[in-house]
């Protein structure tokens, strides 16, 4: 009769046991939170550069039908069609406020002086997205020079 007594008193965990679970759990959470936040930061600069690089063809495009580019507009540069020419209506995309990127220099100003590239920024201040459309391709690209590093 003893001997069930203690069998049935010792099935379960014990407090410390509890604490000790719950305190692993809390330490390997926190360690997937920090992990994940530079992901969130890759995420948001893979939508930047894929924005940046659907405006290349239809300045590829301009530039062949002799049409003049516009310069962006609107929160993030969206909103301004891209060539200003006839059937031309593409207009720039949206970077929006979640991705933490702006148009930086203007393909306008760049594409009167004939230099073919424009560049996002980043929200920290950096540059970091370049696109060349003599080239036809965006990069990452954090050089301060007039022609991509990739």
């Amino acid at each position: 009769m003893m001997q069930e007594k203690m069998l049935l008193i010792k099935k379960g965990f014990t407090l410390v046991e509890l604490l000790t679970v719950i305190a692993i759990i809390g330490i390997l959470s926190s360690i997937v939170l920090v992990s994940s936040s530079g992901s969130r930061d890759k995420a948001k600069r893979a939508s930047a550069l894929t924005t940046a690089s659907s405006a290349l063809p239809e300045i590829v495009t301009c530039q062949d039908d002799n049409g003049t580019i516009s310069a962006y507009s609107g929160v993030g540069g969206a909103g301004a069609v891209i060539c200003v020419a006839t059937g031309h209506t593409t207009t720039w995309g949206s970077l929006g406020t979640t991705t933490g990127w702006t148009y930086s220099i203007p393909a306008k100003t760049n594409a009167e002086i004939g230099t073919m590239v424009y560049r996002l920024r980043s929200s920290t201040g950096q540059l970091g997205i370049m696109c060349d459309y003599a080239a036809n391709t965006c990069c990452d690209d954090d050089n301060e020079g007039d022609k991509p590093n990739c």
